[in-house]
This record gives C-alpha cells, sequence and structure tokens, in this order.
C-alpha cells in the first residue's frame, strides 16, 4: 500500500512536468531550506553499515515494482568516497544495476544526513538544468534536473527534517521512476 501511495505521488509528479514543463505544485514553493531546527546525525560504522544493509534490501523489495518488469536487481556495496567506507559518514552512495527486457539500466542513489546537503532547490537550479519541480505530499519537494550532455536524468528529493536524497539514470523516461525512490522514507538517516 505504502509503494502505491510513493508511485501515485511520483506519477502525479511526472503528468504535471510533462503538462506544465517546469512544475511547482501547491504548497512545494514554502518549503525553507535548510530548514530550521536541524539536528545533524552523526552514525558509527556499525550504524552505518546496518542501515547500509537495510537500504540494500530496500532496493531489492522495490526496485522490481518502481521499475516495472526490473529483473536481476544487483545493489553495488553502500559507502561514501569509496564501496563499503564508512568513516564518520553524513551521507551513503551506491549504484544499482538491472535489466529490464534485454536492456541493462544503473540507478546510482546517495541519501544525505540532515543539514549535510546544503544547497536549497532555488540554488541546486541555479547550478543544474531543472526541468521540473513537485511536490512529494510529505512536506518535501521533489526537484528534477537534467544533463544533456551526459543524458542523466536525476529526482532530488528535499525533505521538511534536512535530509535529500537523490536518484539518478542513464535512462530517458525514468523520472516517475526515479521520484519513486528519491522520496521512499525507507531511505533516510533518521532511524
Amino acid at each position: 500500500m505504502r509503494m502505491r501511495k510513493v508511485m501515485a505521488a511520483a506519477l502525479t509528479g511526472l503528468a504535471l512536468i510533462g503538462l506544465a514543463g517546469t512544475a511547482s505544485a501547491s504548497g512545494s514553493g514554502d518549503l525553507v531550506w535548510p530548514p530550521k531546527d536541524v539536528t545533524p546525525v552523526h552514525k558509527t560504522k556499525a550504524e552505518l553499515e546496518k542501515q547500509a544493509a537495510g537500504f540494500t534490501a530496500r532496493q531489492r523489495q522495490t526496485f522490481p515494482k518502481v521499475f516495472h518488469g526490473a529483473q536481476n536487481v544487483a545493489p553495488g556495496n553502500w559507502g561514501g568516497e569509496a564501496e563499503g567506507l564508512f568513516d564518520d559518514m553524513q551521507y551513503l552512495t551506491n549504484w544499482t544495476e538491472f535489466t529490464v527486457g534485454d536492456q541493462g539500466r544503473t540507478v546510482f542513489m546517495q541519501v544525505n544526513a540532515p543539514g549535510f546537503f546544503r544547497e536549497s532547490p532555488a540554488q541546486l537550479c541555479e547550478r543544474d538544468k531543472c526541468t521540473g519541480r513537485t511536490s512529494d505530499h510529505r512536506g518535501g519537494v521533489t526537484v528534477f534536473t537534467k544533463n544533456d550532455l551526459h543524458g542523466i536524468t536525476v529526482a532530488w528529493n528535499f525533505r521538511r527534517n534536512g535530509e535529500v536524497v537523490w536518484a539518478q539514470s542513464w535512462t530517458p523516461g525514468t523520472e516517475a521512476q526515479l521520484a519513486a525512490v528519491a522520496s521512499d522514507r525507507a531511505y533516510t538517516f533518521t532511524r
């Protein structure tokens, strides 16, 4: 049920983007960044390893649903500057490879602790080419960016607790799926 709600929100956002070019759903314009009273989160290596294992399990569980028909979902090791590196990190990244039909696909993710990602959605759009923006229906906002040179699409989910989770792909037309992944609250530092 929860995944259906996330997918519905992502598909709504994609529909808004398709209809309006650069969309801004109601309520998404009032997100103050960084949010007030953000509490930075610092975890031990053991805590981060446990969290990374949960993220991997979530990718294996949800990617076949989010990326309709995905098979052979193979999440890479989570880490920071390198796979498996958990030295006082305030973010975790990984690559996940899978196939849809006979096409190989890759999604890169980054989960940022509250207060670590300092750029606001507006600053992100000054830096990168923004293609849309929509509410995530949980008080946050998802911003879509595109790098035409490298064919990269990214969904950035800015959350009211100061977390930013983003997912990127090199496959055209995956905005709704990337938004569903980025806005999935299973990817969080605050547990």
